[in-house]
């Protein structure tokens, strides 16, 4: 389905009706580069279980064809679900994506510039790198799209435009539109298990290791609240129940995030079927109950956390400054009594960790009862001050240069992703240590039992808390949908399991029924698909659980 774009944003150009007419052939293809596997939101292992392709229905393409003057028809094709038809011609074809995706990119961009479309990219990769792109692009948008996309596509109208669009201010995003995704197919959009909403830009914070201060800025900027609702109505219309603040920093500027979530609040509690959130917060945010009241009350009942490391060593080295002298399980702790699941960012190969980093973060993630582990082995990308510093030292590697590396050592079963490529020399491990500790480390967190151990962590300490008679966490009654997946996961889990961990479904699922959370079955359907997902990558690494090594025991 391709659609005339009839929606019109402030400072886009715009055109009477006859000259719709007249310019009615223009056509805008909008692509998202297919993924390579495997990743954190890849959920194809799960597919059969939940009837969903894709993790995320994500925002920033539809944003783009929400800021497109009616001039141009617009189609959005996610190439992870449904083929490209390389021979449907097109004016424009807009490509995105990030640092993962540029072969990807490449690929197609090559295909359409052969049958005369202008390419055109843009996204987070093209903003921090844009001379990867350059050689297959004819025009980069570099930044920021709202101000500079109606610029080259105004240009473009005029018959001509420029090689590159910069955007070098930091806007006030009342003039981001609600992203329009009636470009998608319907039957695409039916395909996502969640979706995004981007409420604010800007992280106050300067992680070394971190690139999202160098496209977004350190300043946090923020949607208005009228906006953020309309995004979260439009999903909800879309039929999707679950939805990620994608902001870099959601609890940055406390205060204005307090009143959006006082809005959510109020928006989730009239809706039958209430919105389930997530979203990505400091640590330190534990110490203010008042927000964590706010946020369980609004529905945000599960949020992404960069714990980092149990070595303040480590944490100085990044200048992770905002985990420092902080009693890290106590903040979990306090999150948990508040009805909120963390799912912790867990990372290995500071220039502190020697070989015993993957076992002592193993004990430190299970002892603080910290569900959802997600491991990262440090990276040196493109953007960071990492990066530069790594590069001064002699120690860096570019991307490519390494997934080469790694592809000649492997054959093609290589399979480039941040475990297998690692794009600095660590100082106290070797390359294939860090690549065979973290796969380790990933392996023995989704072990099931132990998986069990750390959410039984979470319902006991919500259930000692001294604060949940006060919450009231929004939920509603299960749809049929709801519950043939919750069947067919648990029943999938419990046939492949094995004795030991059929006996800890059986004990998560009599610890849940005992539980007075609101969605305490969810968490465990959602441990159980984290666990059947997270196998999944190690599969796609030719890993076998039962005999990778811990390189701390293995010399």
């Amino acid at each position: 389905m391709i659609r005339l774009h009839t929606g019109s944003t402030p400072g886009t150009p715009t055109s009477n009706s006859r000259e719709a007419d007249q310019t009615m052939d223009r056509k805008l293809l909008l692509v998202y580069p297919k993924s390579p596997p495997p990743c954190y939101l890849d959920i194809r292992a799960a597919e059969p279980l939940v009837r969903r392709s894709s993790l995320l229905l994500h925002a920033g393409l539809a944003t783009v064809a929400a800021l497109t003057p009616a001039e141009f028809r617009v189609r959005i094709i996610d190439a992870n679900l449904e083929p490209i038809d390389f021979d449907e011609p097109y004016d424009i074809v807009g490509i995105s994506g990030h640092q993962f995706h540029t072969e990807s990119a490449r690929e197609i961009a090559e295909a359409f510039r052969g049958r005369g479309a202008l390419i055109v990219c843009g996204g987070p990769a093209v903003s921090i790198t844009p001379e990867k792109f350059r050689p297959f692009s004819d025009v980069l948008i570099i930044g920021e799209a709202e101000r500079i996309w109606p610029r080259f596509l105004q240009d473009y109208l005029e018959g001509r435009h420029e090689p590159a669009y910069r955007e070098t201010e930091r806007f006030d995003l009342s003039i981001s539109p609600v992203p329009d995704y009636s470009s998608f197919e319907p039957s695409t959009l039916k395909r996502y298990m969640s979706g995004i909403v981007q409420t604010s830009r800007g992280c106050p914070w300067d992680c070394e290791y971190c690139a999202a201060i160098t496209y977004l800025g350190r300043k946090v900027r923020r949607k208005p609240i009228g906006t953020v609702l309309e995004e979260l109505d439009q999903l909800h219309r879309l039929g999707l129940r679950f939805v990620w603040l994608v902001d870099d920093n959601f609890s940055a500027g406390r205060r204005q995030a307090k009143a959006l979530l006082k809005a959510i609040r109020a928006w989730n509690r009239a809706k039958r079927h209430p919105m389930a959130l997530s979203a990505s917060l400091s640590l330190e945010t534990a110490r203010d109950v008042e927000f964590l009241e706010l946020a369980a009350e609004a529905g945000l009942t599960r949020v992404s956390i960069g714990i980092g490391s149990p070595d303040e060593a480590s944490l100085e080295e990044a200048n992770k400054l905002q985990n420092l002298r902080r009693d890290i399980g106590e903040d979990v702790r306090v999150f948990h009594e508040h009805g909120i699941l963390v799912s912790g960012g867990c990372m290995v190969g500071f220039d502190n960790d020697d070989i015993s980093i993957f076992q002592r973060q193993f004990d430190f993630f299970t002892d603080i009862g910290v569900a959802e582990v997600r491991v990262y082995p440090v990276q040196a990308l493109e953007g960071t001050r990492l990066k530069d510093r790594m590069a001064s030292e002699g120690r860096w590697n570019d991307w490519d240069r390494a997934a080469e590396v790694g592809r000649k050592l492997a054959g093609d079963h290589f399979v480039p992703s941040l475990f297998n490529v690692v794009t600095f020399v660590p100082r106290r491990m070797t390359p294939a240590q860090l690549r065979q500790g973290s796969l380790w480390l990933l392996a023995q967190f989704n072990r099931l039992d132990a998986h069990a151990r750390r959410l039984q962590t979470f319902f006991s300490n919500y259930e000692a808390s001294p604060r949940k008679e006060r919450l009231s966490i929004p939920h509603g009654p299960p749809t049929l949908e709801d519950l043939g997946m919750a069947l067919r996961v648990l029943r999938s889990s419990y046939a492949q399991a094995s004795p030991l961990e059929r006996k800890a479904i059986k004990d998560l699922l009599r610890t849940a029924q005992r539980s007075s959370h609101p969605q305490r079955f969810s968490f465990v359907i959602g441990a159980l698909l984290a666990v059947k997902n997270n196998r999944a990558m190690l599969d796609a690494h030719g890993v076998d659980p039962a005999r990778i090594e811990d390189p701390g025991r293995a010399t």
